[in-house]
């Protein structure tokens, strides 16, 4: 490490922390920080990371050039880990060469987050090339029951020419004939549809759900598979299409599909039971009444940092606003017109509802709507839970204890389930 290094290191570790942890993981830049414990710490999980392969790549990240490090590192040890996968395949070793695919997916992914169009843009999309390619093969040399669906977008109930991409998991044992209960993952902005494995698609698959999820106009992939897919309004047409869709397969049992949204998925989750009343159960992770608000600060990031703006500029890149002009203005187009439409009413919601979040759920405002919206809920079956630093799970969205948000999630939905029974 050099001293230049060492002395940004120790001046990061007195920054505060982002998106509500309490601790610091292992870098003292608290974007990074946030990233390694999101990516690739959680992914451990299913075997989608290694310890070894994890502290090689973040001991070789040079703090004080933050963003660049980040992108060279974690895509080399994507490479490396890629090649290896490789050469299991061509070895015949092809359930060696899935697990190995499946961690240089995870490296790629950890790569990837740092990136935007204005300053990282060739980086950003090779290593999304990367990252999908390694989960395709994943997926092909599994025999995981995950299919790969296209899912046509309609506008006022009428087909358009455009697709989500996504995945649908199928449950552990189902007989395919038979519909299943099926989870539908509405992803955050910062998430894609293959981050759904480690959320919820692995452990529903197991117990017995089938999991379903598409990148949504706006979320980190879309824009760079189709440039012409922009969230429209408060993303209605989005959230009516993926239901429309379900209820076209036969392996889905229509009676028992549920939600479960987290980040800008959780005031997707939200809206959906506001338009339409044909899932079974909602979880919002964390829910939103107004998404400017709880977002209003991020409008200050042209204040920040190159690495911050840079990820101010890719949220405005994904939901259609000019990343190129004046950075102030564009947030401020963004906050103000863009998420100042993803409005929801809880008065309107009527199946039963988890309102689900960090005790640290970004900022103040955050924990404040997920309080109101259980207050203002208009569903005769809700619940409230909110996760606290003493569980391990005071972050946003639980991104420090995945296996405990997932419990929550889960068991409040059998419980649901048996409750109808009963």
């Amino acid at each position: 490490m050099t001293i230049r290094s060492a002395l940004f290191k120790f001046i990061a570790q007195r920054m505060p922390r982002m998106r509500g942890f309490t601790k610091r993981f292992y870098f003292g830049h608290p974007f990074l920080d946030a990233w390694f414990a999101w990516f690739p710490l959680n992914q451990i999980q299913y075997d989608g990371a290694a310890v070894g392969e994890i502290y090689n790549a973040a001991s070789r990240i040079d703090e004080s050039k933050s963003a660049a490090s980040w992108i060279t590192e974690w895509s080399a040890e994507g490479a490396r880990v890629k090649n290896t996968a490789e050469t299991l395949l061509s070895g015949n070793h092809a359930f060696s060469a899935a697990n190995a695919f499946l961690r240089a997916y995870t490296y790629f992914r950890t790569a990837h987050l740092a990136t935007d169009p204005a300053n990282y843009d060739s980086e950003m999309r090779e290593t999304y090339n990367n990252l999908s390619y390694c989960y395709q093969r994943f997926r092909e040399l599994s025999g995981l029951p995950i299919e790969e669906v296209h899912v046509p977008l309609k506008k006022d109930g009428q087909a358009t020419n455009q697709e989500m991409h996504g995945y649908f998991l199928k449950a552990k044992n189902a007989d395919p004939p038979n519909p299943t209960r099926t989870i539908i993952w509405l992803c955050g902005a910062e998430t894609i549809a293959e981050d759904v494995y480690w959320w919820c698609g692995a452990e529903g698959m197991a117990r017995g759900y089938n999991v379903f999820v598409v990148d949504n106009p706006g979320d980190t992939a879309t824009r760079i598979y189709n440039e012409d897919m922009l969230n429209e309004g408060a993303g209605d047409d989005t959230l009516r299409s993926q239901l429309d869709y379900l209820f076209g397969r036969p392996d889905v049992d229509t009676d028992n599909i549920f939600v479960y949204g987290i980040s800008m998925g959780g005031y997707r989750a939200g809206r959906l039971g506001q338009i339409d009343n044909r899932v079974k159960a909602i979880v919002a992770n964390a829910p939103m009444l107004n998404a400017s608000k709880v977002l209003n600060d991020v409008r200050d990031v042209y204040k920040a940092p190159k690495d911050a703006q840079g990820w101010g500029r890719r949220m405005c890149w994904q939901y259609g606003v000019d990343y190129r002009k004046n950075l102030k203005d564009a947030m401020q187009e963004l906050v103000d017109e863009v998420w100042g439409q993803f409005v929801v009413e809880p008065e309107k919601i009527q199946v039963p509802f988890l309102v689900m979040a960090g005790e640290n759920e970004l900022g103040g405002e955050g924990i404040r709507q997920a309080h109101e919206f259980y207050d203002r809920l208009g569903s005769p079956i809700k619940e409230k839970r909110i996760v606290t630093e003493e569980e391990c799970g005071e972050a946003h969205c639980q991104l420090n204890n995945f296996p405990l948000a997932r419990q929550i999630m889960f068991d409040w939905i059998e419980d649901i389930e048996r409750r109808e029974v009963a």
